[in-house]
């Protein structure tokens, strides 16, 4: 896959951990297949990796486990 951003090198697929709020809480998706341009950084989402999250955000996939993490809001430093 060509970068979209015109770059020479051929976009790289990876597995990557992606982040969303759903209802203002955070949701993390494992293993997520986005190909990442070694250029420039343009990360493109294939669509089957776009329904996946939709379904995730519609609450139609259960969730595998949760998480719990800090918050550093920078308004309060």
């Amino acid at each position: 896959m060509l970068c979209p951003n015109g770059c020479e090198l051929l976009m790289e697929e990876r597995k990557m951990e992606k982040l969303f709020h759903r209802n203002n809480e955070p949701v993390i998706i494992s293993e997520l297949t986005i190909y990442v341009c070694k250029e420039c950084g343009q990360e493109v989402i294939p669509l089957k990796t776009a329904r996946i999250i939709e379904d995730v955000l519609n609450e139609k996939i259960n969730p595998s486990g949760k998480f719990t993490a800090e918050l550093y809001e920078v308004s309060s430093l």
